[in-house]
């Protein structure tokens, strides 16, 4: 069977890397720790768990610890995770069969990344799918300053619904009790990073999801606006997620002006739950409840299994069951009103109660 190496950069994570590192015991062959100068537990509870620890001269760039991490990995495959990730995998040796007989280089893995308040709980999350497997072949490495991604030129990537059989990573990062000094650093590094490389277009989408998340929206806003007009540039489609941010915000922020431009992302991407989503409660707001109400009947129709996308928890299901049943309330139509809303509450127990909530992640590789 192939053996794997999980590699990891750390600073200061003593209040997560326990559970990441109990999550994969027993999987993984080796555990790689380039350690960027923890002050705390870190390196002590990695040792708990016989991990090779590297102290690595933090250089303000996470692509080159991450490199030099992978560096040190000895096993057939590498299993890439973040202090605040766990692993949950089903089938651990129906997964290494997988990767004895794949002829693929690079394996996505589903993401859950869990939003609000704890406990985690996955109606409160977004779905995503990012390459985590990695064959050591010597020639993987990453690039970016800041959510930094893989290099995936050249190599064979398997099927997302492959490896979503054996294995899922859950994602805590964003969650409420996330430390705001982590902000504070993206942010700094990026804006370094925008001094440097002003017509990256990705640089400007990390810094509007920054922004946002600091409650920041005005400069939210002019960043993913820059980031779009920057990939159309260089003639690249934006990519899917970067229409995501801009129409979350739009939502979140209840701007109009921008109403009639959801279309053309649309157009561009008429398999994205999450943007017929948000049309729908567009159109909601606007008083067009019967539009809207259809609008949310194909996002159930659409569901939530396309990996290619970022999808928030519900946009296929219940948060829009219960859309359908605000729109039927405004319509006068109590008992179709209260079909939808007991099929949400089936799907999500409290969505009335509680009222419906979401947050964007920044996620590209390691958000």
């Amino acid at each position: 069977m192939p053996t794997i190496s999980l590699c990891m950069i750390t600073y200061n994570e003593e209040n997560s890397i326990r559970r990441c590192l109990k999550s994969v015991r027993g999987f993984v062959d080796e555990i790689i720790v380039a350690d960027t100068g923890s002050t705390d537990r870190t390196k002590s509870i990695c040792e708990e768990y016989g991990a090779r620890i590297f102290d690595y001269q933090w250089t303000e760039n996470f692509a080159e610890a991450r490199n030099y991490s992978i560096s040190k990995a000895s096993c057939d495959w590498i299993l890439l995770l973040d202090a605040d990730e766990e692993l949950a995998i089903s089938d651990p040796a129906g997964l290494k069969h997988y990767l004895q007989n794949t002829a693929c280089d690079l394996i996505p893995v589903r993401m859950i990344h869990f939003y609000g308040e704890k406990p985690a709980d996955e109606r409160r999350s977004h779905f995503s799918c990012t390459l985590r497997l990695a064959r050591n072949d010597g020639d993987v490495w990453f690039s970016g300053v800041v959510h930094e991604k893989i290099d995936a030129g050249g190599k064979s990537i398997g099927q997302a619904v492959d490896a979503k059989r054996f294995i899922r990573i859950l994602h805590y990062g964003y969650m409420e009790d996330t430390p705001e000094d982590k902000q504070d650093r993206n942010t700094l590094l990026l804006l370094k990073e925008k001094d440097r490389q002003p017509a990256d277009p990705w640089i400007s989408y990390h810094l509007a999801a920054e922004y946002y998340r600091r409650g920041s929206h005005e400069d939210a806003y002019r960043k993913v606006n820059e980031a779009i007009i920057l990939f159309l540039g260089k003639q690249i489609k934006p990519p899917s997620l970067v229409y995501k941010l801009k129409y979350d915000m739009i939502v979140a922020m209840h701007y109009k002006a921008a109403y009639g431009g959801i279309d053309k992302a649309i157009a561009l991407y008429p398999d994205y739950v999450d943007l017929h989503f948000y049309k729908g409660l567009l159109q909601y707001r606007q008083g067009e409840y019967e539009k809207a109400r259809d609008m949310f009947r194909y996002c159930l129709v659409l569901g939530e299994t396309n990996m290619e996308h970022l999808i928030l928890s519900g946009s296929g299901s219940f948060i829009s069951l219960y859309y359908i049943g605000l729109c039927h309330v405004m319509q006068g139509q109590a008992e179709q009103a209260a079909e939808a809303c007991r099929q949400a509450e089936i799907l999500c127990p409290g969505i009335g109660a509680a009222g419906v909530r979401f947050e964007h992640p920044d996620e590209t590789f390691f958000g």
